[in-house]
């Protein structure tokens, strides 16, 4: 992936063995065991289904060593489990052999029996066997098995990728083993199923649930100090016996030695300790460790209480310093309004506890969760201080969850989500080039455009999946394909429903963008490679400004079904015909773009909008081809886009402006009039276009209303100069001088920036439309009222039409008798074949 540092995908890389194949070598009676009722296959299915697992494994059963040696020859298996009773062979034997015929494939053995586990414990040889469990009829167990040979093949990746964190179980018992892994990972993936809903989409809801703690199981005290010594700075917990294994024997301090030692490195590390003993319960609290009776018959339910309350598996329960439960939280949205309302004693408590660390990192926020576990209440002035870091760091970690991606539209995450899409269709070529930037912007630092900061404005996407529907529901696709007049196409189109799915969106859309709104297509073949398809398809702009409610969603879904009758209009007709395509080979996205600007009075516009071009056909002075071409206008970018007077510089030498080389020059190239989105228009009618709520207003609305200052300058009669300053009387002048030269905001520098990182990203030339609000700039907000900073807004970026651009030609030798034409001056050049 060549954009790196968007947060949930920090777990792409994570768990890359997965078992797929099983194959089961057992005796015909001892399968049927296994599968009492039912498929063995299908019970890990439901195992997996309950905690919304991936695919589970497929089983192949054999009847003997022999057999399983055979199947093994010709198929690739995942994971052998072996009975303890093998016709004509020894487990130790044949899993020596499956080791021979493929190499590091793990072998386990399954017991059907306590007593029979006990014996075959004592006999197993670790080179031949990876593992002994106990079947005690749940198919939980095989779903851990699964999951613990994942980890161990998984874990050194897992942690260098995504710093996952690791549990030791410390046991020697099968039968208490098999309990508590079959316990652990039920929990653990309950746990990274919960972790889905941070997710902003399918995939970052995959990646989250990647991101759990691994279990690491050792039947003795040497080889858990191997995990420990490997694994510290990654331990979440210690689940251990008290007496265990050591030096060969079993030693009734072994387990309390352990959580010493791994307590001198992290005292508030979680430890369970378990044993058979109660006395031992007293030494367990002398280390500050939770401890469970192994005769208690709710030794499993502690194991879960445990994984709960001390490694923040669940809700975060908010509690008052005597116990009482005051609140919840169930996710990283809801913890930060409830830190807004619960008692300051109850922040205190927790934070004194380490509490929010604990949780935050059960649920993979593992920077975050360090960040907190290094503060302390004392480094805070108050308790209301506390609370406020704690919201503004969990905001920040939300927020930071929603660059760079494209999230799953949401109601509730409307706010925070940049970029969304409506259904899982496909985005359309210009949506999928403003995912791209979205991804650049996402990882790039704001300090690469010079502190200016960049982002796309609030983007909604409707995939081209509802355009299918949108045609089917209606019966519109005859028609469309074989109408000829576009005000017949669009009166028809009109006149038909929008799914009552997607009105409810858009109803919710309208209510919560209280801002005008860009309606634009984004069909399969716009803005490709070679044929761009720019301009042949509808967009339009709508005030959204109605008080009522209906009015607004009508407009809306108006604009969007004419968008959607643009498709089949005679031009986008012709053109397809004219490329070689078929008109139904073609399918329409709508993007839903809030347009970049501010009201003043009866109209919307932005500071300033522009195309910058990384590649400059008509280089002139010290300019190069490849140092590209800006071309930039108050207001909407219509000015620059119908080939208006606009001014045009290079983001390399901002302040060469050939156009302005006389004062005759100046006037005569100077932008008169501006346009903007027109607040008391409405929209969209059978014969709307673009241009229908835009209208063109005069210079001297945009000085009026504030918004020629940062740009503009004055053409002084008495001395044929430009002075940058509104009060100087004289004919005024767009120059862009106040930020050109003068730098008011780093523009040039982060267009220069900007299309070099898309020219890379893109492979090649590129074209970016832009905007920009300049906020509170030159104006003196109230005393105690946050200043507004400027933000440049990427609109678009597509493919530029220059890629047989062949620098070269200037070196190329060839003699004048062999041309047809010859020419020591041309616009522009290239290789046409």
């Amino acid at each position: 992936m060549p954009y790196q540092g968007l947060k949930a995908l920090r777990f792409h890389d994570l768990t890359p063995y997965r078992v797929r194949e099983v194959l089961l070598v057992s005796s015909p009676y001892d399968a049927f065991i296994l599968e009492e009722d039912g498929q063995l296959t299908e019970q890990v299915f439901f195992e997996y289904k309950e905690v919304s697992a991936s695919a589970p494994p497929r089983f192949t059963h054999v009847p003997t060593g022999d057999a399983a040696l055979e199947a093994l020859a010709v198929q690739k298996f995942d994971l052998i489990l072996t009975m303890t009773s093998l016709a004509g062979m020894g487990v130790n034997d044949f899993g020596r052999k499956v080791k021979q015929l493929r190499p590091g494939r793990p072998v386990v053995l399954l017991a059907l029996d306590p007593k029979e586990l006990d014996d075959a414990q004592n006999l197993i040889d670790p080179s031949a066997i990876d593992g002994a469990f106990l079947w005690t009829g749940d198919a939980q167990i095989l779903f851990a098995i699964i999951k613990y040979i994942e980890d161990l093949d998984n874990v050194d990746n897992d942690i260098k990728h995504g710093n996952v964190r690791v549990i030791i179980m410390l046991e020697d018992s099968p039968r208490y083993y098999s309990s508590f892994i079959g316990v652990l990972y039920k929990e653990l993936m309950s746990q990274s199923r919960s972790l889905a809903f941070e997710g902003v989409n399918e995939l970052h809801r995959r990646m989250y649930m990647r991101s759990r703690p691994k279990i690491l199981h050792a039947t003795s005290f040497e080889k858990g100090m191997d995990i420990y010594e490997r694994y510290q700075s990654n331990i979440a917990a210690i689940i251990s016996d008290v007496r265990i294994p050591r030096g060969g024997k079993l030693d009734g301090h072994a387990g309390l030695d352990f959580v010493r030692m791994a307590r001198k490195d992290t005292p508030d590390l979680p430890v369970l300790l378990h044993s058979a003993e109660p006395a031992n319960a007293e030494l367990a609290k002398d280390l500050g460790a939770a401890f469970v009776d192994k005769n208690s018959p709710k030794l499993l339910a502690e194991i879960r209480r445990f994984l709960t309350n001390k490694l923040g598996f669940g809700e975060f329960i908010f509690r008052l310093p005597d116990g009482r439960e005051v609140d919840r939280a169930i996710d990283l949205r809801q913890m930060e309004k409830v830190l807004e309302r619960v008692p300051e004693s109850s922040i205190a408590y927790h934070a004194a506890n380490n509490d929010f660390s604990v949780w935050l990192r059960a649920r993979s926020e593992f920077e975050l969760a360090q960040r907190l576990r290094l503060k302390k209440v004392t480094d805070f002035p108050s308790v209301d201080a506390t609370r406020k870091f704690l919201i503004g760091i969990l905001r920040q970690a939300r927020q930071s969850t929603h660059l760079g991606v494209i999230a799953d539209f949401n109601r509730e995450r409307l706010e925070q989500d940049v970029l969304s899409r409506i259904d899982k269709g496909p985005l359309g070529g210009k949506a999928r080039g403003i995912a791209f930037l979205n991804r650049i912007l996402a990882d790039t630092d704001e300090r690469e455009f010079g502190g200016l900061e960049v982002k796309i404005p609030k983007t909604i996407v409707i995939t081209a999946d509802r355009f299918d529907a949108f045609l089917d529901s209606n019966n519109l696709r005859d028609f469309a394909s074989n109408c000829d007049d576009d005000l017949e196409l669009n009166q028809r189109f009109l006149s038909c429903q929008l799914s009552d799915s997607l009105s409810s969106d858009l109803a919710f859309l309208v209510e919560r963008l209280d801002v005008p709104l860009a309606i634009r297509s984004s069909s399969m073949l716009e803005d490709a490679l070679h044929q761009p398809f720019a301009g042949i398809y509808s967009t339009f702009m709508i005030p959204n400004k109605s008080p009522d409610l209906a009015n607004r969603l009508a407009e809306i879904s108006n604009a969007i079904k004419l968008v959607y009758a643009s498709t089949f209009c005679r031009n986008a007709k012709s053109y397809l015909q004219s490329t070689g395509h078929r008109i139904e080979e073609e399918r329409m996205a709508v993007i839903i773009q809030a347009i970049v600007g501010r009201e003043r009075g009866n109209r919307f516009y932005p500071s300033f909008s522009g195309v910058a071009q990384s590649f400059n056909f008509y280089p002139v002075g010290p300019q190069k081809p490849s140092d590209g071409i800006v071309h930039i206008a108050l207001g909407l970018g219509r000015t620059v886009v119908d080939g208006g007077l606009a001014l045009r510089f290079s983001p390399k030498h901002p302040g060469v402006l050939p156009q302005f080389s006389s004062p005759k020059s100046m006037l005569d190239s100077n932008q008169r009039n501006f346009y903007a989105v027109d607040m008391d228009s409405t929209c969209c009618e059978a014969d709307s276009d673009l241009y229908t709520n835009v209208r063109q207003y005069d210079l001297v609305d945009a000085e009026v209303d504030g918004t020629l200052a940062p740009i503009g300058s004055v053409f002084s009669a008495d001395d044929q100069q430009i002075r940058d300053d509104l009060r100087t009387v004289g004919p005024r002048v767009i120059t862009f001088n106040n930020i050109l030269k003068h730098n008011a905001i780093p523009l040039a520098k982060a267009l220069r920036r900007l299309l070099s990182l898309t020219k890379k990203g893109f492979g090649g030339p590129v074209e970016i439309e832009f905007a920009c609000d300049m906020g509170d700039w030159g104006l003196n907000p109230p005393p105690g009222q946050e200043r507004i900073k400027p933000i440049l807004y990427a609109l678009q970026v597509r493919p530029f039409g220059a890629r047989n651009i062949a620098p070269e030609l200037a070196h190329l030798d060839f003699s004048t008798k062999d041309t047809l034409c010859v020419s020591s001056r041309s616009l522009g050049h290239g290789i046409q074949k």
